[in-house]
């Protein structure tokens, strides 16, 4: 019997998961988790119309007075800096204590706040800004503030003071700024929602699709199933089941990936923790292999895991019987659901250890050579014993994913640590994947 070990100059080395980058792919991310993009976006937006709706308005009045040197005056010092201090004294407390005996509801240290004097650059004018929550006084203030400044001349009454402008209660608050808020909200939006998006995908994202599993696992995917509409049935001998067409397909996929170099053994394992539908491939691959004249052995190496109910036999021998030399491998084996599939089921495991399937299972495949063309053994998830990767030493390992299930990190590992202990593996199956419904043709006049 040819041995499916792997030469180490036939190693093809795991190509390096490629980097996930550039507009495509974000947008691709983005449109896994819309909902959460959608979600965050909203929330946000929300909280800023919100904010802006409960926010205090503030109106900023603005009034200008113009200080010239009299004629004949010396000034005690340059003429820009006297207007700087002449803007300085419009905020000075002396000046504001006598505004705020003139305007209700504002205090000294209040307006300290909230006015702002300065020169307008290249001009003989100072300007007074005050901000206020009611615009009426605002305007109030400035103007109250300008006709005290002459009185608080630094000069001494040198100056010739002039006002410019009076201030007008204002119709628009300057604080605050809503478009610049709510489109400065909006931007904020945007990136929380795409951090969140790649936040959850890195967290939450399971494999979905036959091209993201065969990146992730670098395998060739030979199959994509729908999910079972009966995990116990056997849709493979039933033409117009839904699940027919994709059985039959996998097992073309299955003999065209072997042809080169046959393999009597195909173990089955899942990448997932737990396998939902145990045992569902397996007899439906080996039923789809029975219907064209295949001798198929399905054995059943699962000591704990719900499997399929064509590889259950209460009470009955069964593999461990085997390995443990209780009985031989005829008297265990039980008639499978179609007419050329047998079936072992585990039996009884408390007879014999799992160490005995590493040193006799290969004993037991000779044994088989006779009888049967393929076996196709059920083992437990990869990921929670070494099961498979004991049985897949003589012959090919058939690694199956459910869809929606894992992620594609521990997809990648198990695969990863497949080919790093150098086994054959032929290929992947996506599982459970919705299934697409088309219309039923007919015939004109039927």
């Amino acid at each position: 019997m040819s041995t499916t070990i792997v030469a180490p100059d036939e190693q093809t080395a795991p190509a390096p998961m490629a980097v996930r980058g550039g507009f495509r792919a974000l947008g691709a991310l983005l449109w896994r988790r819309r909902w959460i993009v959608l979600l965050v976006f909203a929330l946000v937006a929300n909280a800023i119309a919100a904010g802006l709706v409960l926010a205090d308005r503030e109106y900023t009045a603005t009034a200008r007075i113009a200080a010239t040197p009299q004629e004949g005056t010396s000034l005690p010092a340059s003429y820009e800096d006297l207007l700087g201090t002449l803007a300085d004294v419009a905020e000075s407390r002396p000046l504001l204590e006598e505004v705020a005996d003139e305007v209700d509801g504002r205090s000294a240290q209040d307006l300290r706040d909230d006015v702002e004097g300065k020169v307008v650059p290249n001009t003989v004018i100072v300007q007074v800004s005050v901000t206020d929550t009611d615009p009426d006084r605002a305007a109030e203030i400035a103007n109250e503030i300008v006709d005290q400044l002459p009185s608080h001349d630094p000069t001494g009454g040198s100056f010739d003071f002039d006002v410019t402008e009076e201030a007008v209660p204002p119709d628009d608050p300057s604080s605050p700024n809503v478009p610049v808020t709510f489109l400065a909200g909006l931007a904020l939006g945007l990136v929380l929602a795409v951090a969140a998006a790649v936040v959850a995908d890195r967290v939450f994202r399971t494999v979905t699709d036959p091209d993201e599993l065969a990146e992730v696992s670098d395998t060739v995917v030979l199959g994509v199933l729908p999910k079972p509409a009966d995990p116990h049935g056997i849709p493979a001998v039933d033409p117009v089941a839904d699940e027919f067409q994709s059985i039959r397909a996998l097992r073309f996929a299955i003999e065209f990936a072997s042809a080169e170099d046959p393999s009597r053994l195909l173990v089955v394992t899942s990448a997932s923790g737990s396998d939902p539908w145990a045992g569902w491939t397996e007899i439906n691959v080996a039923a789809a292999l029975g219907e064209v004249g295949h001798r198929v052995l399905v054995v059943n190496t699962d000591r704990e895991a719900d499997v399929h109910p064509a590889l259950v036999a209460p009470g009955e021998p069964g593999l461990y019987d085997v390995l443990a030399g209780e009985v031989e491998l005829v008297e265990a084996v039980r008639k499978g659901p179609t007419g050329l599939v047998d079936v072992l089921p585990v039996g009884q495991v408390d007879l014999a250890s799992p160490s005995l399937l590493e040193m006799r299972f290969g004993s037991l495949l000779e044994d088989s050579e006779a009888d049967y063309d393929v076996v196709i053994a059920h083992a437990a998830p990869v990921s929670t014993s070494e099961d498979a990767r004991i049985m897949a030493i003589h012959g090919a390992l058939l690694l199956t994913v459910p869809s929606g299930g894992v992620h594609p990190r521990f997809v990648r590992r198990a695969a990863e640590h497949l080919r790093g202990i150098r086994l054959r593996v032929l290929g992947s199956v996506l599982l459970g994947v919705r299934p697409v419904r088309r219309p039923r043709r007919t015939l004109a006049g039927a």
